[in-house]
């Protein structure tokens, strides 16, 4: 019993010992936690978004133009992917397999792009 007592004081006056001393880990002069850390070099904004765009008489500015698409179709017939027998006139599901059905231009250029 007494050596339990006494192995427990010593453990904890060697670890009380250690805890006392901090390690100091050396800085290194570039961090910025340093104190004696050089200071950066200040660099001020640029004012880009100030600048004055130089317009000439010779080219009038010009107001920027949606793009145009050509018109699309609307298709009328629809088909099964898997089963190319299967045509409606409306969005539906194949009577067969049960897939949404596909307009018949896609699905034409879809098989031809598969195979």
């Amino acid at each position: 019993m007494i050596a339990r007592i006494v192995t427990t004081a010593m453990c904890v006056t060697i670890l009380t010992g250690c805890a006392s001393q901090t390690l100091q880990i050396p800085i290194s002069t570039n961090d910025p936690a340093n104190p004696n850390a050089l200071e950066s070099a200040f660099a001020p904004r640029s004012n880009w978004l100030q600048a004055e765009v130089p317009v000439t008489a010779e080219q009038p500015p010009t107001e920027p133009t949606l793009p145009t698409h050509p018109p699309t179709t609307v298709p009328t017939m629809y088909t099964c992917p898997m089963h190319a027998e299967v045509v409606q006139s409306s969005l539906g599901r194949c009577p067969k397999c049960g897939m949404g059905l596909v307009p018949a231009a896609l699905s034409k250029t879809e098989s031809e792009g598969k195979q």
